[in-house]
């Protein structure tokens, strides 16, 4: 009976560490690849709501960018900046203007923020660290259903007057993934 138990938990034991090593590889992953996905699956959620589609916008997408940047290189996750500016002043500082009338109301935009990860986690087999990494499309995917979990970030995305977003994605060193939706 000892010997039956020994050689049943030493079968699972193998076939984990092979399949913990299949995944030791860090994935590669573009960027623009990743931020395109994000706009598709904005585009499908918004068309399964009966809303037009919204154009990638470049511009909003530089704007998007350097938020992301700046979240991962001074390591805060905010719609603010340390300094206390918001989306309507980065739009000001890339001479960027959005004006998008509604009846008596002039929206001059929106945004929405996400940190993923590019793994779920870290399994420490033997002293060894293996990582469960995302794919690029498992994280456009989490990322949206995150951001139409929350309210304020789902109202932004189903905003039906809106017609431009930019997407703009840094990976930081430490392998988090800062996402910036910005709107017009």
């Amino acid at each position: 009976m000892l010997l039956f138990v020994i050689a049943s938990c030493a079968g699972p034991h193998s076939t984990r560490s092979a399949s913990l090593a299949e995944r030791q590889s860090k994935p590669s992953l573009s960027i623009t690849k990743l931020e395109k996905a994000i706009h598709v699956l904005i585009n499908k959620e918004r068309q399964e709501h009966g809303l037009y589609p919204i154009s990638f916008d470049e511009a909003l997408s530089e704007i998007a960018r350097k938020h992301s940047r700046d979240m991962s290189e001074r390591k805060y996750f905010d719609h603010y900046s340390p300094e206390g500016h918001d989306f309507v002043y980065r739009y000001e500082q890339a001479r960027y203007q959005c004006a998008v009338v509604e009846g008596r109301t002039i929206h001059t935009g929106a945004e929405n923020i996400a940190l993923n990860h590019l793994y779920d986690s870290v399994t420490t087999l033997n002293g060894e660290a293996y990582y469960n990494w995302n794919s690029q499309d498992k994280i456009a995917k989490t990322t949206v259903q995150g951001w139409m979990r929350s309210p304020g970030h789902r109202k932004n995305i189903l905003t039906p007057f809106f017609r431009k977003e930019g997407i703009g994605v840094v990976i930081s060193p430490d392998d988090k993934v800062y996402i910036t939706q910005n709107f017009c």
